[in-house]
């Protein structure tokens, strides 16, 4: 009876482990895949971590609202799943604006989302980065001046929300 007691204990004992463990690999897998940032928002379209300063706003197909790391990638996300565009970040003051009456520095050397470094694919292998969605980079500003301020200094065109949006588009076109 003993025996048997202690034998049923183990056998518990042994799957709780082995459940625990499997648990703690699968959590593992998907950290290093990257689809858990560490608690962090990741963007949808990129799946980078979403950066608050340059973020954008969407309403998505269903009235659901979403965070993406980037204009750029805001637009592509609106022109490939539909919905509507919500807001973007001043890149000089950091508030919240309408994304469709702001104005877009597009190519500065400001990239606060791009790399060319690899990233991890949806499936978890590590890959060299051949195109980078977030680029040319795209930054809102409530005020032109403003954005012209920093053309001066970064580089880049100032476009307006359609001509931005026509960006995405070609960009989308040649993928």
């Amino acid at each position: 009876m003993v025996e048997s007691t202690l034998s049923r204990h183990w056998k518990i004992g042994t799957f709780a482990g082995l459940g625990v463990i499997c648990l703690a690999a699968l959590l593992g897998y998907f950290v290093w895949a990257g689809r858990i940032a560490g608690g962090k928002p990741v963007c949808e379209v990129c799946k980078r971590l979403i950066h608050a300063e340059i973020s954008f706003r969407i309403v998505r197909s269903n009235g659901s609202m979403g965070t993406v790391c980037c204009p750029r990638c805001g637009l592509t996300a609106v022109m490939k799943n539909g919905g509507r565009v919500l807001d973007a970040v001043d890149f000089t003051t950091k508030k919240r604006i309408g994304a469709a009456e702001a104005v877009y520095l597009e190519g500065s050397d400001i990239m606060e989302c791009c790399t060319s470094a690899g990233f991890r694919s949806d499936e978890g292998a590590y890959r060299e980065m051949e195109y980078d969605r977030c680029m040319p980079s795209l930054l809102a500003f409530a005020r032109r001046e403003e954005a012209e301020m920093v053309r001066q200094k970064h580089g880049g065109n100032i476009l307006s929300f359609e001509e931005a949006r026509q960006s995405v588009v070609r960009q989308l076109k040649s993928q």
